[in-house]
């Protein structure tokens, strides 16, 4: 496996934070979760460029970041909100990380000439 995965889903994770601290700035009125937000927003779009940097296509990588992220994301929700998801949220999420294991496997693959 790429190296470069390593970054990407670490980016990923660092985008569940980034949305879970603004989820608590409340409408950008809490700066310091707000400046907290941005702060993460940017290391985790710096993380996905340094998977980039190692060859990793830009496609899949962009879906596996934002896969993590939205997964990650899902889990704050309940975590920190305390929002429950039903089961159909939990089959589509489950539909989300199969994709990104999908694209994770498949884009290792070199493409032939």
């Amino acid at each position: 496996m790429n190296p470069g995965w390593f970054w990407v889903i670490l980016g990923g994770i660092v985008e569940a934070v980034y949305t879970t601290f603004m989820g608590l700035a409340d409408g950008l009125t809490d700066i310091t979760y707000t400046v907290l937000g941005l702060v993460f927003s940017i290391v985790g779009t710096l993380l996905l460029n340094e998977g980039l940097k190692r060859g990793l296509q830009m496609g899949a990588s962009y879906a596996v970041w934002v896969g993590v992220g939205v997964a990650g994301a899902a889990i704050a929700d309940v975590l920190v909100f305390s929002n429950g998801p039903g089961i159909v949220s939990y089959m589509f999420l489950a539909l989300i990380l199969g994709g990104v294991v999908g694209l994770n496997l498949k884009s290792d693959k070199t493409p032939s000439k």
